[in-house]
């Protein structure tokens, strides 16, 4: 089935998670067309009506994670339902990465019995696949914003900064250096869907002020992955002076998702504590 046309309001920010979430779709597509009857009348339709429980721990068997997260979406049974329902614990997150065979599971047995009991009779394929898309898309786009997130820390730790995210500290900023007080940068990280960029800029100059109000002497960044496209149409130093409202706010910095070594050169020129640094002075 072609889904190049299914809308991908975050293709921009996050091409690696679409890529991901096609290839999901596909690998379910396929299973669904190998282990249940599908007719055409004139649109594709699954008949789960005529499929045994069986034939439904057949398809999670074949791929678990893809099938076992179709099935949970498509039925209603994300983990926590499915075990106030059925008392079997964390149906998803204890299969859908399993690497052995489910045949002889009772709890995968268990999801496939009520499967066969609760699926409809009939439902197109293609609604099907595209709940499953949207749905999935859903839960992965924060994981994935929480991924650009931590490569982002990893790679200021790979160029010898101390970088951590401040949980414990007010205003949970994403980004805090060093890993001790006095801290000299604090900072915040997001992938900006065109749609919210007005909200979250406004976010961005509010943590800059508090962020300000909370730690004396500190610089305050922005790293704001809008993608590329958005960057080249509207002028890299424009949204630059919008996120900062022509720098009559308190951040310090912006970076977008390609700048990191300008992002490392600010820090140089701050003068920025490294962990050789802080290592040195500690032993002062």
């Amino acid at each position: 089935m072609d889904i190049s046309d299914w809308p991908r309001p975050s293709d921009e920010e996050l091409p690696d998670m679409y890529e991901d979430i096609d290839e999901m779709v596909h690998t379910a597509e396929n299973e669904l067309r190998e282990h249940f009857e599908i007719t055409e009348s004139p649109e594709e339709r699954i008949q789960f009506g005529e499929a045994t429980s069986e034939d439904f721990l057949n398809a999670i068997d074949a791929n678990h994670k893809a099938m076992i997260a179709l099935f949970q979406k498509v039925a209603g049974l994300p983990d926590r339902e499915f075990e106030r329902q059925y008392g079997v614990r964390g149906i998803g997150s204890r299969f859908r990465d399993r690497k052995s065979s489910l045949k002889d599971v009772d709890d995968a047995q268990a999801f496939a019995d009520a499967l066969a009991e609760l699926m409809p009779e009939s439902l197109s394929l293609e609604t099907v696949l595209y709940t499953f898309y949207k749905s999935w898309e859903g839960d992965q786009r924060r994981f994935y914003r929480m991924r650009y997130e931590s490569e982002f820390l990893e790679f200021l730790n790979e160029e010898g900064y101390a970088a951590w995210k401040g949980n414990s500290l007010p205003g949970e900023p994403d980004i805090v250096i060093p890993e001790t007080e006095p801290y000299e940068v604090i900072g915040e990280i997001r992938v900006i869907q065109q749609k919210d960029k007005q909200k979250r800029f406004k976010e961005f100059r509010t943590e800059a002020h508090e962020a300000h109000e909370n730690f004396d002497d500190i610089n305050f960044v922005v790293v704001a992955n809008l993608g590329r496209q958005y960057l080249e149409s509207h002028g890299r130093e424009t949204v630059r002076s919008e996120i900062t409202k022509d720098g009559t706010s308190e951040i310090d910095a912006v970076f977008f998702h390609d700048e990191r070594d300008d992002f490392i050169e600010q820090l140089e020129d701050w003068g920025v504590s490294t962990e050789a640094q802080q290592s040195l002075s500690d032993l002062e």
